[in-house]
């Protein structure tokens, strides 16, 4: 994907991040910053990354339930609604 940077490769699966999710960080870290400066910044931005690495790990458990059932997962890409696995091919 172009609009995506790759974050790494974690059992196979190629972590991504859509440029989109970029833009809620600095979204997320000007509107705590007006409100409480740099501390309250960094706090919300913190929160933002916690809430999507659970995102990742429920990602994950698609990406374990496909490969049960012998279908290969390429990527999983994280937007700022959430988080999509790619599948190799739709079950049957």
């Amino acid at each position: 994907m172009g609009w995506s940077l790759n974050l790494g490769t974690i059992a196979g699966t190629t972590v991504r991040v859509h440029f989109t999710f970029l833009l809620l960080l600095v979204w997320i870290w000007l509107t705590h910053y007006r409100i409480g400066g740099t501390p309250a910044a960094w706090e919300g931005v913190a929160f933002i990354i916690a809430v999507f690495a659970c995102v990742v790990l429920h990602e994950f458990g698609h990406i374990a339930a496909a490969r049960y059932f012998g279908i290969s997962t390429p990527d999983i890409t994280l937007f700022p609604i959430g988080g999509v696995a790619r599948l190799e091919r739709m079950p049957e």
